[in-house]
């Protein structure tokens, strides 16, 4: 599925109140909101970002990626707690660990 399904379900219950375009709107605002005011999306698990991540790393090169393999990729974009992302149990895909990011790119220390 292409669309996120807490937007979906959104946009779906305003639709039933509201004109599709005044739905449409409606959500855009508050995904502009969200991501104006840099807050967590707490709708996906850390596995499910970490496979947008992935996802997303297979778009790019390595010069797009700043040299980064892909799994150091993905772990930029996650904690450290999460060692695979396996949403189909047939494919887990390994992720790099904190300490080898953090070898090759010292500047992305977390703060504390």
């Amino acid at each position: 599925m292409k669309a996120d399904p807490h937007w979906k379900q959104l946009f779906s219950k305003l639709e039933r109140r509201m004109h599709r375009n005044q739905a449409i709107v409606a959500v855009a605002r508050l995904v502009w909101s969200v991501l104006t005011h840099r807050q967590p999306y707490r709708h996906y698990t850390s596995e499910r970002i970490a496979y947008k991540y992935l996802t997303w790393s297979w778009q790019l090169n390595a010069e797009q990626r700043r040299g980064l393999t892909r799994p150091q990729f993905v772990r930029l974009g996650i904690g450290s707690e999460l060692q695979r992302v396996a949403l189909d149990p047939r494919y887990p895909h390994r992720l790099a660990s904190e300490a080898e990011i953090l070898a090759l790119m010292p500047e992305v220390r977390p703060p504390g």
